[in-house]
């Protein structure tokens, strides 16, 4: 250790020279790089965990909002779907629901649409019933309606089978009541909606799987059923009415029974 240490002091008696050496500047120097080092280090190191925390927090936000959307589009064919209130959304092909099922039913049940969708509301006065489109709004507290967005037309139409509805323009906060059997167009672009009359008798046949006539005549009968089915229905009197209720599924069926039911023929030409 002796030894070690004399070998030490020649050296350094050998190569030291006045004034060329800053003992306190090599120092500072060397614990400077060495602070700087560590501060770098240490931002770099900060700065990954505040990366890292952000990511984190943008990822679960991100999937946690999807999470809650639900969306159900008719692809194919007519789609019924349940909401978790039990109100029944049957879509037209094509069309679309979406909402938030964390939201729905806790102070409001909200439901974008686009489409042709018809309702049958679960009526709860503590949480009214809205259907939003891209133009229009509906209120409801427990009803039974259609609402029918022509993207092509810019217009959409509202029909309501039974109970009371508000229909508005989206972002308008005067709109019109409609009751059964009552209908309103609403032109986009325009605040308010104007009444209208039902084309036929049935509007939400296709929804609902059923026509009902109540003494209807029975030229507007054949006029919905040629429409509905792609085909041409002609009666052999014009003048008499009728009252019933049909199944949509089978045409030829509807055909017998007003031909017995009325004592008419009905020509069906393709």
């Amino acid at each position: 250790m002796k030894d070690k240490e004399e070998k030490n002091l020649q050296f350094v008696l050998r190569y030291y020279r006045y004034g060329k050496l800053d003992t306190t500047k090599a120092l500072n120097k060397i614990v400077g790089n060495r602070q700087r080092n560590n501060l770098h280090r240490l931002w770099l190191y900060s700065s990954g965990i505040a990366a890292s925390i952000l990511i984190c927090i943008v990822s679960y936000t991100l999937l946690n909002r999807s999470s809650n959307i639900v969306s159900v589009t008719a692809n194919a064919e007519i789609t019924r779907h349940f909401l978790p209130d039990s109100t029944l959304a049957i879509l037209a092909k094509g069309s679309t629901i979406e909402y938030n099922s964390d939201n729905y039913g806790k102070k409001s049940r909200e439901v974008n649409i686009s489409g042709k969708v018809f309702f049958s509301v679960r009526r709860n006065e503590q949480s009214p019933f809205t259907a939003t489109a891209m133009y229009a709004q509906v209120k409801v507290l427990g009803t039974e309606f259609e609402i029918d967005e022509h993207m092509q037309d810019s217009v959409t139409n509202v029909y309501v089978k039974s109970g009371k509805v508000m229909f508005k323009g989206k972002n308008s906060s005067k709109g019109i009541i409609l009751a059964k059997d009552m209908s309103g167009i609403l032109k986009h672009g325009n605040e308010m909606p104007e009444l209208t009359s039902a084309a036929f008798p049935n509007p939400s046949a296709w929804a609902t799987g059923k026509f009902v006539y109540k003494n209807t005549p029975i030229d507007a009968v054949m006029k919905e059923l040629s429409l509905y089915y792609g085909t041409s229905l002609y009666a052999s009197e014009h003048f008499k009415t009728i009252t019933a209720e049909f199944r949509t599924d089978n045409l030829d069926e509807i055909i017998s029974l007003i031909e017995k039911t009325l004592d008419i023929k009905i020509t069906k030409k393709e």
